[in-house]
């Protein structure tokens, strides 16, 4: 596919509030274009906070609220939106990231890394999807990593090797004095390394572990936003240059690759 589609990043300070959180991403991407594909940072609808126990402080029926209120927005505005929401289901919690898009279409992704705080209130996924979503009238192939799956470049491979074009990055990395440089360079990696778009947004602070990015198949960054400020970032994404040409050149006769993503 050669058709280029219009992307952006929306970060801003989440809070434990599902309602405010909602309505500072209808904000934020109000004036986008139809048909943008907009991605949100970790925990964007119901809150999240990096310590053990925070999910006793999740309003599970204002988290429903948002979520319906942003599935009615990218309806209403015709988007692509996908944000981070912590879910309670038969007792159980996961960290996961939502599609919506603008006919009403729904995706989800379980993290399947969690990290060490969640560790013991989340129940992990078990699946690395790829989603089939039509944008623009151009079908594309999406895939989602969450935070510290930043850190594990077999995760990404494994999308990439399934035809993933575009990666959503849904990040709440923030509290490191010295992680920055090193989650900037992995994310820009990622995306070198696969040859795919990532679209990463990270929670506002002045502390960001990583930047809300948007970074190309070549690596190159196409739009950042670091700090507090709640900030809109935006690229055009020219699908023609998503390529298996370095994947292509891997040694499996030395190094095997087990997909398991599937």
């Amino acid at each position: 596919m050669s058709g280029s589609i219009a992307a952006a990043t929306l970060q801003f300070p989440v809070t434990m509030s599902p309602a405010l959180n909602a309505s500072a991403i209808a904000s934020l991407a109000d004036t986008l274009a139809t048909d943008t594909l907009v991605v949100t940072a970790e925990g964007a609808l119901s809150g999240y906070e990096n310590r053990a126990g925070f999910t006793a402080d999740i309003d599970a029926a204002a988290t429903d609220k948002a979520i319906a209120a942003v599935a009615d927005f990218a309806r209403l505005k015709r988007l692509h939106i996908i944000s981070g929401v912590c879910l309670s289901e038969n007792g159980r919690w996961t960290n996961s990231a939502l599609y919506f898009g603008p006919n009403g279409e729904r995706a989800r992704y379980d993290k399947i890394n969690l990290a060490m705080s969640e560790r013991g209130q989340f129940e992990p996924g078990n699946k690395l999807p790829v989603f089939d979503i039509t944008i623009a009238g151009q079908p594309v192939r999406l895939g989602i990593q969450m935070c510290r799956e930043i850190r594990y470049p077999e995760q990404w491979r494994a999308l990439a090797a399934q035809g993933a074009q575009l990666i959503a990055y849904v990040n709440n990395a923030i509290g490191s004095k010295t992680g920055a440089a090193v989650w900037r360079a992995h994310l820009i990696s990622r995306a070198a390394e696969t040859q795919r778009f990532i679209i990463g947004a990270n929670n506002a602070a002045p502390d960001q572990t990583c930047p809300s990015m948007i970074v190309g198949p070549d690596g190159a960054v196409l739009a950042e936003a670091t700090g507090a400020e709640a900030k809109c970032i935006s690229a055009k994404l020219d699908l023609g240059a998503v390529s298996d040409w370095v994947l292509s050149q891997a040694r499996s006769d030395v190094v095997a690759f087990d997909l398991r993503g599937k």
